[in-house]
């Protein structure tokens, strides 16, 4: 299996820098966002990820080495969709989007972002995360190439 560069303290770091002071989180704690997508006996598990409705995600396999990144951004100003993260990942999952995800993914790094930062910028920010992590399943291969 084709796997993107694993997460560690330079990754964690560079992945930080991206939002900047828009993180919603510390960026020390950042590497710390990680959480498990399976249970002991291998299931599919979507109670482990925080409630947030703007986020960067990168779906990891068990050795944290990157697989697929994206975005979520759910709710209004004054009605954020706290579920955003969990319906999200539901979603590839149901879709079986990307087609390995059942069978790779097995944690998601969760990079939270302060609610309300515009659509547009958060796009750029996937872009950047995309060409920082490697990510092998993600299907927008332009964005990887057009650096």
């Amino acid at each position: 299996m084709s796997a993107g560069w694993t997460l560690g303290p330079d990754l964690a770091a560079d992945v930080a820098a991206i939002p900047g002071q828009r993180l919603a989180t510390p960026p020390e704690t950042l590497r710390a966002c990680v959480y498990p997508l399976r249970e002991a006996n291998e299931s599919w598990t979507f109670r482990h990820l925080p409630p947030w409705p703007t986020a960067l995600y990168v779906a990891l396999d068990d050795c944290y080495r990157s697989l697929y990144t994206g975005k979520v951004q759910r709710g209004t100003a004054e009605r954020p969709d706290m579920n955003a993260v969990r319906d999200r990942t539901r979603e590839h999952y149901r879709d079986n989007q990307p087609p390995e995800a059942r069978h790779t993914w097995h944690l998601l790094w969760v990079i939270p972002i302060e609610h309300g930062v515009p659509g547009a910028e958060l796009e750029a920010w996937e872009t950047r995360l995309r060409r920082c992590t490697a990510s092998p399943q993600t299907r927008k291969n332009t964005l990887l190439r057009s650096a």
